[in-house]
């Protein structure tokens, strides 16, 4: 997704060499029909077709990012507060690239900087551990108001119970999305489910069997994984450990589970079951567990209609709201 030094090169030499050849192949035409000549103007054309998308990625990548962007990620993406200075740059830059090339869209909702970044958050997350990474046939993501039912209704409340669906058919390279779900799942007090983590990693499954691995994934490592879930399927073992009785609906829905999980309670899943989570980490190529001890604690604030904090069972604001601060007790030996 992000246009490092190397990738920008190789497009630079591979649209030079193939520029060249449109050239070569115009002034041969020409010079064996002289009206062929005009041929030549395709050269130039040629080198910005394949360098079009590379030099708008750069655009993007260095422009000044928003604060409020910002403030949506530090305030509620916690894998983002996780990372070290450098890591974040970089997701802010893959942040502004996805929301340059994909339309964030809501139907019979508002769409905010809120919920475009966290959808790009979504996407962004379960990619970070690979080098050179897109989503080739992403082109729209549909914000809902709620959940949905098969035919895309949200007002039929008894038969609305999808949250999030990667359309297939005539709606490939399309996600819908909860907008109530998909802020649910970045909430500051948010366990595993993360609706955008789950689809989206679902279209990196479907990458993968478009375009292969990406390079920091070895073949065994999936063969592991593909034999792992034949067997859990077959006779579930970890069903205690706190995983989705959805997740056993197919393959396809326990890697989207269990990818909610990896990234949205890494520290729990690591406890309670070590070896699924190792082959997840070499999937991603991250250990999202590690990161989590970088997480910033919440400073819980009492509220004012709340109950006080120093156990009057008063309400705070007619208590010690406007007390006085007290004193700190010197300590003694």
């Amino acid at each position: 997704m992000l246009v490092t030094p190397e990738i920008d090169r190789q497009n630079r030499r591979f649209s030079l060499a193939a520029s060249a050849g449109v050239a070569a192949l115009g002034a041969a035409a020409g010079w064996l029909y002289p009206p062929l000549w005009f041929g030549l103007a395709l050269a130039p054309v040629t080198y910005w077709f394949l360098r079009r998308r590379c030099l708008r990625r750069r655009a993007a990548a260095r422009r000044p990012f928003p604060p409020e962007w910002r403030d949506v990620l530090e305030r509620r993406v916690r894998f983002y507060s996780a990372l070290d200075d450098t890591q974040q740059e970089r997701f802010r830059q893959m942040v502004s690239v996805f929301l340059d090339e994909v339309r964030v869209t809501g139907v019979r909702t508002d769409v905010d900087d809120t919920i475009r970044v966290l959808v790009a958050a979504g996407a962004i997350i379960p990619i970070f551990g690979f080098h050179d990474w897109e989503y080739h046939r992403l082109g729209e993501v549909l914000i809902y108001p709620g959940a949905f039912d098969q035919e895309y209704q949200t007002e039929r409340a008894a038969d609305a119970n999808i949250l999030g669906l990667t359309g297939l058919g005539h709606l490939r390279g399309v996600v819908i999305l909860s907008k109530q779900s998909l802020l649910a799942g970045f909430a500051e007090t948010a366990g595993a489910e993360n609706v955008g983590v789950h689809e989206f990693a679902h279209l990196v499954e479907q990458e993968e069997v478009d375009r292969g691995l990406p390079p920091e994934v070895p073949v065994e490592v999936v063969r592991q994984w593909v034999g792992y879930v034949a067997r859990e399927l077959a006779h579930p073992s970890n069903r205690g450990v706190g995983i989705s009785d959805y997740a056993y609906t197919n393959e396809h829905e326990f890697f989207a589970v269990l990818s909610e999980y990896f990234f949205g309670s890494p520290e729990v899943l690591r406890a309670k079951a070590p070896a699924l989570y190792d082959l997840l980490r070499k999937l991603f190529h991250q250990d999202p567990a590690a990161l989590a001890r970088h997480v910033p604690r919440a400073r819980h604030r009492a509220r004012p209609n709340g109950p006080c904090p120093c156990g009057s069972g008063k309400k705070f604001q007619d208590c010690c709201l406007h007390a006085p601060a007290k004193p700190a007790r010197d300590s003694e030996s």
